[in-house]
């Protein structure tokens, strides 16, 4: 009987250990990846949208199943000048398993031209697997660019992949 209960104790301690490990190797992967998409910028000072062409760096780093840092750097041009934008987004996720929903806050810097100016914004989105270690993504960012007496609010549509390692 003693035996028995051993044996029991030990595959369950086996067990747990082998979940444990699995869970950990999931939620752990770090991610880095390219996208690419479209900045609508709408300017409180004049009233006018231009569209134009983003793309840029992102990297995915899980601090838990549920809570991921996300570092990235976009390059796009706005009336005319060259910007690019980094941020370090807090995504909140929402698994469903096996995509999953995010949303979060994404605070910033963005550097046009000679100016660099704070940013902030909030940003949802879902992440689909597509291979075992490349997902894809797709993201909505509003932010708004504090520069001097105006705020420009811009939105950015992006979309692209993630190689897992």
């Amino acid at each position: 009987m003693l035996n028995r209960m051993k044996r029991i104790a030990v595959l369950t301690v086996v067990l747990m250990v082998m979940l444990g490990a699995s869970a950990a190797g999931q939620a752990r992967s770090v991610a880095l990846g390219v996208g690419a998409g479209a900045v609508i910028p709408a300017r409180s000072d004049v009233g006018t949208r231009d569209t134009s062409f983003a793309w840029g760096f992102h990297v995915n780093i899980p601090i838990l199943e549920t809570l991921h840092l996300s570092p990235s750097s976009e390059l796009y041009q706005t009336a005319g000048v060259y910007a690019t934008d980094v941020a370090l987004a807090f995504k909140f996720m929402v698994p469903l398993r096996p995509s999953a929903l995010y949303f979060g806050v994404a605070p910033g810097l963005t550097a046009a031209g000679r100016d660099t100016a704070a940013h902030v914004g909030v940003l949802g989105g879902l992440s689909i697997p597509l291979l075992s270690n490349i997902s894809g993504f797709a993201q909505y960012k509003h932010k708004v660019l504090f520069q001097d007496d105006t705020n420009t609010r811009m939105s950015h549509v992006t979309a692209g992949l993630l190689f897992s390692f």
